[in-house]
């Protein structure tokens, strides 16, 4: 029996030197195992420093505490085992590290393919999406619309045109088989069948005619419907597309901000009533295209305006409210800048009378100048007098005095000059 332990703790008893050889043999595999795989593997940085690091550490803690056997003889089978092991972890460590970075960096390059592809999706669909909106906004559904009504109106067209070619061959058939019933009559009676059978032939052209001409006159009646359908249809699509892109915007801004809005608001319904103006000639241009085609056609012109008109009553309706609205907005904007103007004026004024108060003339501080300036002077007149000089500088310093406790209008210029004569 031989016993396996490291640092004391038992791993393994083994029956035989035999099992012994074979677990090197085992460790041995495992570390040529995974040599073989790390050379057909694509390099890895740091993958042999690992590997090289994680066996010297097994090598070194199997020489401390790795203990195969007991006894004298111990070392040899301890050895092997402990270098069979530490190549094994190191190969184990270094193929973990090899493979496991290469999955992780398989699973991130995944990662990034989906991420790429949803944001594509997201791109393509918000792209998809924007060329919706802006198909919707121009109106491109209508004009399919327009387009598709007005080729089911000539396929119709076509259609009767046959019907009239048609009955135009029956009662052609019809003239040619009667002018032939009447020569019939004129030869005798030994031609008697042969002139019943030709007005019967005669008879039933006649009601074939007939037919022919009661499906061509509702044939034109369907088609005269179908014009007009069409005729409204056109009319209504640039009614359709401006309800479209009327200005909502606009609209909720100047309910919401106020204003501030006021100006943004007036220029898109500015712009929106030069779509009115311009579905306005549309309409017109389309219903007169109409009228003369209806005319060539055969069809009525009279009742293909109906939709025009109502369409071109509608638009000058949507004209008239949106002019209405965009005055109000002017005149509200007009408001607005002359109550800023005002404010401005006030702010001004407000600014220029708190400076003029400030900017005012103390009397004290004017008094005291005063009061210093008749000092002087009276110093300069005491060291020169001059005959009644002290009297008219009293006399001139009792006026200024006076002036001032009355708040006189005598402003300090008019003092000063008044001393500057007495000297």
């Amino acid at each position: 029996m031989i016993d396996v332990s490291l640092l004391g703790w038992l791993l393994v008893t083994l029956t035989s030197p035999l099992s012994l050889v074979l677990l090197v043999v085992a460790l041995g595999s495992a570390a040529y195992i995974g040599v073989t795989a790390l050379a057909a593997a694509p390099p890895r940085r740091g993958a042999r420093a690992i590997g090289t690091g994680v066996a010297a550490c097994a090598l070194v803690a199997g020489m401390i505490g790795l203990r195969v056997g007991s006894g004298a003889g111990a070392a040899l089978p301890t050895a092997a085992v402990g270098i069979a092991a530490a190549a094994a972890l190191g190969a184990t460590a270094a193929c973990a590290w090899t493979f496991g970075a290469a999955g992780a960096a398989a699973l991130g390059a995944a990662r990034a393919r989906r991420s790429a592809a949803a944001l594509q999706a997201g791109d393509e669909r918000r792209r998809l999406l924007a060329a919706s909106q802006r198909a919707y906004v121009e109106g491109d559904d209508l004009a399919a619309e327009t387009a598709a009504a007005d080729a089911a109106v000539e396929r119709l067209r076509a259609a009767v045109g046959a019907l009239e070619d048609a009955r135009a061959a029956l009662e052609a058939r019809r003239d040619a088989a009667r002018g032939a019933g009447g020569d019939g009559e004129e030869r005798g009676a030994e031609d008697g069948p042969q002139a019943k059978e030709a007005s019967a032939l005669a008879e039933d052209l006649a009601r074939a005619c007939d037919e022919a001409a009661t499906r061509v006159s509702m044939g034109q009646r369907v088609l005269a419907a179908a014009e007009a359908a069409a005729l409204r249809i056109a009319c209504n699509a640039p009614l359709r597309r401006l309800l479209r892109r009327r200005p909502r915007e606009a609209m909720q801004a100047l309910a919401t901000l106020g204003a501030g809005a006021i100006a943004p608001a007036a220029a898109s319904i500015e712009a929106f009533l030069g779509e009115v103006r311009a579905a306005r000639v549309e309409v017109a241009s389309i219903a007169e295209r109409r009228a003369a085609g209806g005319a060539r056609g055969g069809a009525g012109a009279g009742a293909a305006e109906g939709p025009a008109s109502v369409a071109l009553g509608e638009l000058a309706a949507m004209e008239s409210a949106y002019g209405a609205l965009l005055e109000r907005l002017r005149l509200s904007e007009l408001h607005a800048s002359t109550r800023a103007s005002v404010e401005q004026v006030e702010s001004a004024a407000g600014a220029l009378s708190a400076a003029a108060r400030a900017a005012a003339i103390d009397p004290a501080a004017l008094g005291a100048l005063v009061t210093e300036i008749a000092r002087a002077e009276s110093a300069v007149a005491a060291a020169a007098p001059e005959a009644g000089g002290s009297r008219a500088l009293a006399e001139a310093l009792a006026e200024g005095s006076l002036a001032l406790d009355r708040s006189d209008a005598t402003s300090l210029s008019e003092l000063i000059a008044a001393l500057r004569e007495l000297r």
